[in-house]
């Protein structure tokens, strides 16, 4: 788990591209942005996800559109191939959010998004500032179902990725947006 922040959009080298959860974090006061990376475990549920979309077969979990939702938390937990919704602790119920409408998609556009690329699936989901506050956020997770905006979690069982990161606050003058990058070298 590694944490870089910058008052700058970081650039080239000093990503490391391993780090593929890139969060941006803006207040809207003084108008920093701050960007945190981290890598994230892409779950047996999100292989069996990326198989069956890579053939075109009706996936048995849908992570995209309105099924998919970003969760965060704070309790500490080591993300693991196996994990689903009982492996997140301590979740922010009120951070429940949907993946943003266009995504996930390819060669993402975003200008904050440092981790976008022609092979890249890219995952967003945006807060503004009365969506949700909290602090020790250490990690989150791309769950099917589960309510929205708030809502509480029954019904999530299935995870896509599942990711830790240094601590961070998102205070009522923050908007957040993070992006999970999923790169495909094949081999």
């Amino acid at each position: 788990m590694i944490t870089l922040y910058e008052s700058e959009k970081p650039v080239g080298i000093q990503i490391n591209p391993d780090l593929n959860v890139c969060i941006v974090k803006e207040n809207t006061t003084t108008g920093q942005k701050t960007w945190l990376y981290a890598h994230n475990i892409v779950t047996n549920d999100g292989d069996l996800y990326y198989a069956q979309r890579a053939t075109e077969t009706s996936p048995t979990s849908d992570f995209s559109g309105s099924n998919g939702r970003m969760e965060l938390r704070t309790g500490s937990a080591t993300p693991a191939k196996g994990d689903v919704f009982t492996q997140v602790t301590t979740p922010i119920p009120t951070s429940i959010q949907e993946i943003d409408s266009t995504y996930p998609k390819v060669n993402d556009g975003d200008s904050d998004n440092t981790g976008a690329g022609t092979d890249i699936a890219t995952w967003r989901t945006s807060w503004t500032t009365s969506d949700f506050n909290a602090t020790a956020i250490i990690g989150g997770c791309i769950h099917v179902g589960g309510g929205n905006s708030g809502a509480t979690t029954s019904g999530a069982t299935k995870l896509l990725t599942h990711f830790s990161i240094t601590s961070f606050n998102k205070t009522a003058s923050d908007t957040l947006k993070i992006f999970v990058n999923h790169t495909f070298n094949g081999v």
